[in-house]
């Protein structure tokens, strides 16, 4: 550590998911004002020789931090923990291919066993939600005193409400299109709803799962890039945000979308309750009848979205990206008295 302040060396790697990317973009834009010093590297060619911390962002899946950070003559390493869905679901819910369902529980069991073999070198994990704290000591085998939960921030310049806009009329969903993602409950929900509500499902997700849902009669499919900013009036001008996930870690189009002043029906599993707390619709995400019925909700009950939406609006505010800065200095300015006390 320098009078200058901490310097950390961030692993990025390579194929950062979106989601992540957005949280590490965030959080490393507000670390200066802490007197955090971020060197970012990628590979383990160009790990920095002078640092007072390892921060490894982009553990998702179930993976562990790669083996070269690992090292006893390195820094403290602290983890950010994003999720263990394809270690906690059952192989049909995580897989979409035969192949993947097959060799499930053997990945899984593989995850775990490397877990168990890197934990002794993590000094801290970084936990997304206390739902993923949870997960964390259930699978990696890190005591609990060495997991700390940061949850992530909306950035509130862009996530913003207008004021006296009327809805249009359809749900709105945006996801990767992952199985956990619960697309097709959403889609018969949404077709059982369509009998007797002239409504319309909005899907934002990639292009190569746009052929499973554009025939869908009243769904309207977007899979071209757009804009955070587009994605927010796409939130301000929907019925409601639609995302009834088997397993998030976050969830963080939930706070993206209550902040623009959306509606959220969301599930009652993983951090989706932790993250909505009591300003959503939270369903049974395996139940398709719960579903439905909380869309006939929004559709049939005039004074529910001025409620939903004010609600959802003082819940957003909860989530900040400097509260989340401020939680992630503290653990890596821990660890590196941890590496100093060596």
């Amino acid at each position: 550590m320098t009078d200058t302040g901490l310097r950390v060396g961030v692993y990025q790697g390579p194929e950062i998911p979106q989601s992540f990317r957005v949280y590490a973009e965030n959080v490393q834009r507000c670390l200066p004002r802490h007197r955090v010093i971020v060197i970012p590297f990628a590979d383990k060619r160009n790990l920095p020789k002078s640092v007072d911390v390892l921060w490894d962002i982009r553990s998702g899946g179930g993976n562990p931090p790669p083996e070269f950070l690992l090292g006893s003559h390195l820094p403290p390493l602290v983890v950010t923990v994003h999720g263990f869905a394809p270690v906690a679901l059952n192989g049909w819910e995580y897989f979409r291919t035969f192949k993947g369902l097959i060799m499930s529980d053997r990945y899984a069991k593989r995850k775990r066993a490397l877990w168990h073999e890197a934990h002794t070198g993590v000094a801290g994990i970084i936990a997304v939600s206390a739902f993923v704290k949870a997960e964390a000591i259930r699978f990696t085998n890190v005591p609990a005193e060495r997991i700390h939960v940061c949850h992530h921030g909306v950035d509130e310049k862009i996530f913003t409400p207008h004021s006296g806009m009327e809805p249009e009329t359809y749900f709105f969903h945006i996801s990767n299109d992952e199985p956990r993602k619960n697309i097709h409950r959403v889609v018969r929900a949404f077709r059982q709803l369509r009998r007797s509500h002239d409504v319309e499902l909005v899907l934002k997700i990639p292009r190569n799962s746009a052929g499973r849902y554009e025939k869908i009669d009243g769904v309207r499919v977007l899979s071209n890039v757009l804009t955070t900013e587009e994605v927010a009036g796409l939130y301000r001008r929907a019925l409601a945000f639609v995302f009834p996930s088997l397993y998030e870690g976050f969830g963080m189009p939930i706070v993206e979308a209550m902040a623009s002043g959306c509606p959220v029906i969301t599930s009652n599993v993983s951090a989706c309750p932790e993250v909505a707390g009591a300003a959503a619709l939270t369903v049974d995400p395996r139940d398709e009848r719960a579903l439905l019925e909380a869309m006939q909700l929004v559709c049939s009950k005039a004074g529910l979205r001025p409620e939903q939406v004010a609600a959802g609006l003082r819940r957003a505010a909860d989530f900040s990206w400097e509260r989340s800065t401020e939680c992630h200095a503290k653990v890596l300015y821990a660890a590196a008295q941890v590496g100093q006390s060596r």
